[in-house]
């Protein structure tokens, strides 16, 4: 074989094994990081967010029980329609977090403990339903709701709990290695190396055989360059996954004002019906009553606008954890453009290698 030959097929050689270890490289960490925002968007964020509206949706409940109850339960229909609507409103957003549940067995029990914990408040609610229909015990209904209020409280905690859960799985996805930018250099450097020996086999074909350009390799250098692009999709996931997390924060602070405001005027409510109906005998019982109203933060200066802007939080959320998980179907674009890479390193070479066929040097 001439030495001319020879130098041809190893040039080619090392052209072809730098495609695949680029390919493996660019789909390993592009299929990585889409797996990952995958996960995110569909399970952890979701199981957040759901868990949040059960919170919600539970404090309402227990504010309207607590209105309609100490208001005049009989009139009304018990704990009323809205405190219904919220209770099974609270149970759909439970079965959501449970399907989307990112926490493992761990979240599982305190789903099941939690769901456990609410038909004992629900009987409660309709212990102090039950009570405020007769007039003369109506004290012990303040003092079924004050259980009701004392229960719903744990379950509000083991909620938090709950939610610290899924958010730490979040942290683990958000840091997984996939989204490093160190990772880069396992898709990177290949296809630097891909392209600087593009550019040293369109140099010696063009000194040994006197011709400009190698309009194949010339080809394949600009789907090298495709291929830098489509992989670098991947960083840009990864940044919106990291900003996934600190838009739920905009999103807990938002939900926390709302949240802190029907606990303290559902606080406030069971207050003023304790005191009607025993404060001399019931004074440590209003007490803590009272120190919960106390503790829990005002309404904020304009309501509206806070709901409005967690609203936005929310949906910003959503959507950018939905940006971050759509791949584009690059995943697929990419063994097409290696395969294109091999084709054209194929076709640029085999018209210099015909020539020489196996001369002696």
């Amino acid at each position: 074989m001439s030495g001319t030959r020879r130098t041809l097929v190893r040039l080619r050689a090392a052209l072809l094994a730098a495609t695949a270890l680029a390919l493996a490289g660019c789909l390993a960490v592009f299929l990585g990081v889409a797996r990952t925002a995958d996960a995110a968007a569909d399970r952890s964020v979701p199981a957040v967010l759901a868990v949040y509206d059960a919170q919600n949706a539970l404090l309402r409940a227990h504010a309207a029980a607590v209105r309609n109850l100490t208001v005049g339960g009989v009139v009304l229909g018990g704990p009323g329609v809205e405190y219904q609507r919220q209770i099974a409103g609270a149970g759909q957003y439970l079965t959501l977090v449970a399907e989307n549940n990112a926490a493992g067995d761990d979240g599982t029990r305190d789903i099941q403990t939690v769901e456990a914990l609410l038909v004992t408040y629900t009987g409660l609610i309709e212990q102090a339903d039950a009570r405020y229909r007769e007039a003369d015990l109506h004290t012990l209904g303040a003092v079924a709701l004050r259980d009701a209020a004392s229960l719903l409280n744990d379950i509000m905690g083991l909620l938090d709990t709950l939610r610290g859960k899924q958010l730490a799985v979040l942290d683990q996805q958000v840091d997984t290695g996939w989204s490093d930018p160190v990772t880069a250099l396992a898709w990177l450097v290949p296809l630097v190396v891909l392209g600087v020996l593009l550019v040293l086999a369109q140099g010696y074909l063009s000194r040994r055989f006197r011709r400009t350009w190698n309009l194949p390799l010339l080809l394949a250098t600009v789907a090298t360059v495709g291929l830098v692009l489509l992989t670098s999709l991947s960083l840009r996931s990864a940044g919106q996954l990291d900003q996934v997390r600190g838009d739920l924060q905009a999103v807990h602070d938002g939900r926390q004002v709302q949240l802190d405001e029907v606990r303290a005027d559902a606080a406030i409510r069971l207050a003023d019906a304790v005191r009607a109906e025993c404060e001399s005998a019931c004074a440590t019982v209003l007490a803590a009553i009272e120190q919960d109203a106390r503790n829990a933060p005002g309404p904020p200066p304009d309501p509206d606008a806070a709901a409005q802007a967690e609203t936005e939080a929310e949906a910003r959320t959503v959507a950018r954890a939905g940006r971050a998980a759509d791949s584009r179907q690059v995943e697929y674009v990419l063994p097409v453009l290696a395969l294109g890479i091999v084709v054209l390193v194929l076709t640029g070479f085999q018209p210099r290698l015909a020539e020489y066929g196996y001369r002696a040097s």
